[in-house]
């Protein structure tokens, strides 16, 4: 056995990230990676049976265990891989989605934006992401910014029918917006 794997296995960290631990608990950040996925996975589990708070309590701890990867490995000194980087991202890109489509059935909009946010900063291209925001961002009012959204979704994929059925519910709110604006500028007294 080479002395790096023996100094892994007596939890100081070594060179090898995968075999050193990255937190207090003594896991390897493979070990974190496992637990973040099989979290999601949970999480996933009860979003399908319809136990939206149990999905989250899953996502949340899901989103630790990714977090945790660079901060306890930064903290004793180690790295992650490139690979584990990755790999962490994207497992937390699809926590923040799977929380955004269940904060959207909450109808908690300004969530649904900031975790719809979240993992648009770790996949900018995520599509689902793209039109939870936008959806998110209609229902609050800010038809600008679901715009901006929507474009870029409608970029991506044109022909899309759920983003177009979205880019029509858009338009239509522009629509009741300056019906709005006409009636008040209609019954506002003139002086």
């Amino acid at each position: 056995m080479s002395n790096e794997t023996q100094t892994a296995g007596t939890g100081d960290i070594g060179s090898d990230s995968s075999a050193a631990p990255s937190s207090r608990t003594g896991m390897t950040t493979d070990d974190q990676l496992l637990k973040a996925e099989e979290l999601k996975s949970l999480g996933n589990k009860a979003y399908e049976q319809g136990e939206l708070t149990e999905a989250l309590g899953k996502w949340h701890h899901s989103l630790l265990h990714c977090a945790g990867i660079n901060s306890f490995a930064t903290l004793y000194g180690a790295r992650s891989s490139d690979a584990q980087n990755e790999r962490a991202a994207g497992t937390a890109s699809a926590v923040y989605n799977n929380m955004a489509a269940c904060y959207l059935k909450q109808q908690k909009w300004s969530k649904a934006v900031y975790a719809s946010s979240k993992a648009l900063e770790l996949a900018p291209n995520n599509l689902k992401a793209l039109y939870r925001r936008a959806e998110a961002h209609l229902e609050l009012g800010k038809n600008q910014l679901a715009a901006r959204d929507i474009d870029v979704a409608l970029d991506l994929r044109p022909q899309d029918p759920v983003i177009r059925k979205l880019g029509e519910r858009l338009v239509q709110a522009f629509e009741d917006e300056e019906k709005e604006r006409q009636l008040d500028k209609a019954t506002q007294p003139s002086t």
